[in-house]
């Protein structure tokens, strides 16, 4: 379903897509930032040598391009127009704001939120947190730090573990880093399971049964 959507929320680091007119293959990109009702900057994506000539030919002032990121399982998209592109002293595309944003909800599941505690490893480190909300796809993981955050970027690994899937070490989770966001000792990282085996599915259902039928 899609559906329209106020205000752009794209933090720095969010991978792009972007769909320039007269170019058949979307472009991978990272958002940079925005100002809002004035510009949105992007990095100018990497290509070889032989497209990236075509590429700045088509990046002419005025020319449209199609913008798209995921946030929180919902694709948001928006047209925008090329302000200009600059190669000095960092290579960048300078957008225009949009007036109008569209989303698509990818979620298969509703999620319910919750409070439950959770250990989530990244690379070599544990982390004791929170599950904040979930869902038979993904969920959403708080840790509060008392120091520096391991690296945790987007499509980064992870492992979860919770009661709800059981109580040894075996039942943890799989888990893809779908988002990453950080404020002050606060880490919050999207996870979506890879892969849900049976009994992890049947206690994760059978609780989401139980709360929505209390929310509704």
């Amino acid at each position: 379903m899609s559906a329209l959507l106020d205000t752009l929320d794209c933090p720095p680091g969010t991978r792009m897509l972007l769909e320039v007119a007269g170019l058949e293959d979307k472009l991978t990109t990272h958002c940079v930032g925005h100002a809002r009702g004035r510009f949105v900057i992007a990095q100018m994506p990497h290509l070889p040598e032989t497209g990236r000539e075509a590429l700045y030919q088509l990046l002419y002032p005025d020319a449209a391009v199609i913008a798209r990121y995921l946030r929180e399982g919902t694709v948001v998209g928006f047209s925008a127009r090329v302000i200009k592109w600059i190669q000095v002293p960092f290579p960048l595309i300078f957008l225009t704001y949009p007036g109008r944003l569209e989303s698509h909800d990818l979620r298969r599941h509703r999620r319910v939120h919750c409070c439950l505690p959770g250990r989530a490893t990244f690379g070599g480190s544990a982390l004791a947190g929170m599950l904040l909300d979930l869902s038979l796809s993904g969920c959403q993981f708080s840790a509060v730090l008392d120091e520096a955050p391991p690296p945790v970027r987007i499509d980064d690994t992870a492992r979860l573990s919770c009661e709800l899937f059981g109580a040894d070490e075996a039942a943890g989770l799989d888990c893809l880093v779908m988002r990453v966001a950080s404020s002050g000792r606060r880490l919050e990282v999207g996870l979506k399971f890879r892969d849900l085996p049976p009994a992890a599915r049947d206690a994760l259902d059978a609780y989401l049964r139980a709360a929505l039928s209390v929310l509704g």
